[in-house]
């Protein structure tokens, strides 16, 4: 998944129909094929008995097959944060479910624990609000050095795992590890391993065959592989192998309708970037939800579908996962000496953790400072975990996020917890163009096309008078897209 390639008119969802003539000069339509499978590629965001969710899609899976690194087994040890990759039939909201697979990014001993992070075999594991434990009351509290833990997760643009589930796994197996990556530098005696196409040295490895060690049949520069190890990473990033295995990292068949989700680990501008190690390349037909091509910047959440060709995905949509925005004055605000603390703009608390961009210090803020935030809402649904603290000029309230209820006639809705008045805003639609206004629409038609719990709104104020917590009186309100 290296190279660019360019965006087709390929319809993965063609149904083919095949029509025959009779004796008689009727004729008769033959049996239709099923569509084409699709592909998802996504951390488990839910799961009840026999479904799950992955990418806001809702999947049944009675029927699939579901393999635990590479290891068949049933879809109740399918958890919450684990990343798997699902081949499927469906609508864009629901479906069912026909293969699931999962395998960890990383598997081994627990060396120091941090107030955010974790090393696993000398890998940095970040850990953000989103991750899931087996014990999501601990959390990291629960994690401990000499641990084994099993961590699901994506490669990150700091040199590390961004974790998604981080779960104890057994005992008994010294400092073994198991990593997995992208081989370059190919001899007979090892390779280097890089955790992305465009590692940096602080997610490059060295591995050295352990004596006994082979290099599977057919492995070659560009190879997916899992190195198992018997002791810890060691100085200089090196591993010594006790065994390599090829590995399938492919999000989909080429030619199928594929949808990835993962962090930013490198971006040239806005028309090739790479994410979760797929290379994605886009057009000026693609669509922007959620933010604008300018948002995706190394570290950004997101979403892409597309078409999956031989070495990169053709983005059709690129969704941005940190939906959630804040403009306005800052009050409450609390650093701890580490940098990470809380704030809140307009009434809504914002968590500041080792993972958000401070384009501006958080100890450094002072009640009343106009602040921009992006983020993703908190595990509670009202605050917000940000990713990016800026300063701004603009003294106009903005709230962004996922409408939670909407009332037509009294013309409010409510975002993050908040009142939101539309009854005299401006309203307009969403816009895929960076700097281009959405269509303008009747009132009664914003309010038809805001589905709860899915539609993005942002609603401004006309200046800084306009929120009196919990009420924004907007001035202008616009459709940001889907969830």
């Amino acid at each position: 998944m290296k190279h660019l390639i360019q965006l087709t008119a390929v319809s993965v969802l063609t149904v083919l129909v095949a029509c025959g003539g009779s004796s008689s000069g009727g004729s008769s339509a033959g049996p239709t094929p099923p569509a084409a499978a699709q592909f998802v590629t996504g951390t488990i965001t839910a799961q009840s008995p026999g479904t799950i969710q992955v990418n806001n899609l809702q999947l049944t899976t009675a029927k699939a097959s579901v393999l635990i690194e590479k290891a068949q087994a049933s879809a109740a040890e399918l958890k919450p944060g684990m990343v798997v990759r699902v081949k499927a039939h469906h609508d864009g909201h629901t479906g069912e479910a026909l293969e699931v697979s999962f395998e960890d990014a990383v598997k081994g001993k627990v060396g120091a624990v941090g107030s955010s992070t974790l090393s696993v075999g000398g890998q940095t594991v970040r850990v953000d609000d989103s991750t899931e434990f087996e014990d999501n009351t601990a959390r990291l509290g629960g994690i401990h050095p000499e641990d084994r833990v099993r961590v699901s997760g994506v490669p990150d643009s700091r040199g590390g795992i961004r974790a998604t589930r981080i779960e104890k796994s057994q005992a008994g197996q010294g400092d073994s590890f198991e990593l997995k990556g992208l081989v370059s530098g190919l001899t007979a005696t090892g390779f280097t391993l890089k955790l992305t196409p465009d590692a940096g040295a602080a997610d490059t490895y060295t591995v050295n065959l352990l004596g006994g060690a082979t290099l599977p049949a057919g492995l070659a520069d560009g190879a997916f592989v899992e190195v198992r190890s018997l002791k810890s990473v060691q100085a200089g990033n090196v591993v010594e192998a006790s065994s390599i295995s090829l590995e399938d990292d492919s999000p989909g068949e080429t030619g199928s309708e594929t949808e990835v989700e993962g962090l930013v680990t490198a971006a040239t501008g806005s028309t090739q970037f790479t994410v979760a190690g797929v290379t994605v390349t886009t057009t000026a037909n693609t669509v922007w939800n959620g933010g604008v091509p300018e948002d995706l910047v190394l570290g950004v959440k997101v979403e892409v579908e597309g078409v999956l060709g031989a070495t990169s995905l053709a983005a059709t949509k690129v969704s941005f996962r940190a939906n959630s925005r804040l403009q306005g004055a800052v009050t409450a605000p609390l650093a701890g000496s580490d940098g990470t603390g809380t704030l809140l703009v307009n009434g809504v608390l914002v968590r500041v953790d080792a993972l958000t961009d401070q384009r501006v210090r958080l100890s450094s803020l002072v009640a009343g400072q106009l602040v921009q935030v992006r983020g993703t809402l908190g595990r509670d649904g009202l605050s917000i975990v940000g990713t990016r603290l800026e300063t701004t000029n603009d003294d106009r309230p903005m709230l962004q996020g996922v409408v939670t209820a909407k009332d037509p006639a009294s013309r409010t809705l409510t975002v993050l917890g908040k009142t939101v008045v539309a009854g005299q805003a401006n309203v307009s639609g969403h816009s895929s163009q960076s700097g281009v206004e959405g269509p303008t629409m009747t009132t009664d038609a914003f309010f038809s096309a805001v589905v709860v719990g899915e539609t993005v709104v942002q609603a401004r104020g006309k200046d800084a008078a306009a929120f009196t917590d919990p009420v924004l009186t907007a001035k202008e309100v616009s459709l940001e897209g889907q969830r």
